[in-house]
């Protein structure tokens, strides 16, 4: 896990491209949510798996990855990063701004908090981290999680994860005070969100989803009926 997180920082830190994160073989089918995926020759399988593996971890938002070969081509869009595992239902996705450096484990489940003053949004747990933005006091954020052995929340306002800030310069919010804090330590699990199309002998198709990384690669994961941010 610790490789995956690494990986992911280092994504989130180049603005959406990054190392190779080890990917899934040949014998993944990326595009098993199609109706033509079924019927995907392993040719074009293997055909896809690199494509689709580029387009998760170097590929711009919103840009497509192209492959083809014999009766089979198409096109792998990649969109917004999520971070799951850091809320008490660890499926909850939550999307990231890029730049963060996410290779921590956290004390999750903190809280509401509000700024006691002017904070510095940090990209990492350290102030030598660059800053991303200063907060105003009296700003509501919710501590998604702690960061082990260092006084450094990471927040999420109106549910998108920003960014860094001091704890000491953070308070429980008016009425919480009394809440116990503090759920299990956790590291995030990286995921995107995607497009895809298929072309396979004459027929073609296009679909969206989202892929995660927990160590051992990418895998399709299948969101909620009911709720789009939950896997």
């Amino acid at each position: 896990m610790k490789k995956l997180v690494a990986a992911a920082a280092l994504l989130l830190a180049a603005c959406e491209t990054g190392p190779s994160i080890t990917g899934g073989g040949d014998r993944i089918n990326y595009a098993a949510e199609s109706r033509l995926g079924p019927g995907l020759p392993e040719s074009a399988r293997a055909a896809l798996a690199p494509a689709f593996v580029e387009a998760m971890e170097r590929g711009q938002k919103g840009v497509g990855v192209s492959w083809g070969t014999g009766p089979a081509s198409g096109t792998v869009v990649p969109g917004e990063f999520r971070i799951g595992n850091l809320k008490p239902d660890p499926r909850t996705l939550l999307p990231v701004d890029p730049g963060l450096d996410l290779d921590y484990s956290f004390e999750t489940e903190r809280g509401l908090h509000a700024l006691t003053g002017n904070a510095n949004l940090r990209a990492g747990p350290s102030t030598d981290a660059r800053i991303l933005a200063t907060l105003e006091g009296g700003t509501a954020v919710d501590a998604v999680g702690k960061t082990v052995g260092r006084p450094f929340y990471l927040i999420s306002i109106g549910g998108r994860i920003k960014g860094y800030v001091h704890e000491s310069l953070a308070k429980k919010a008016p009425g919480m005070e009394l809440d116990l804090a503090g759920g299990p330590i956790r590291r995030p699990a990286l995921c995107r969100d995607f497009e895809q199309t298929l072309s396979l002998f004459g027929d073609s198709d296009r679909w969206s989803g989202v892929a995660c990384n927990r160590g051992e690669g990418w895998r399709l994961e299948r969101r909620g009926p009911d709720d789009p941010n939950i896997l």
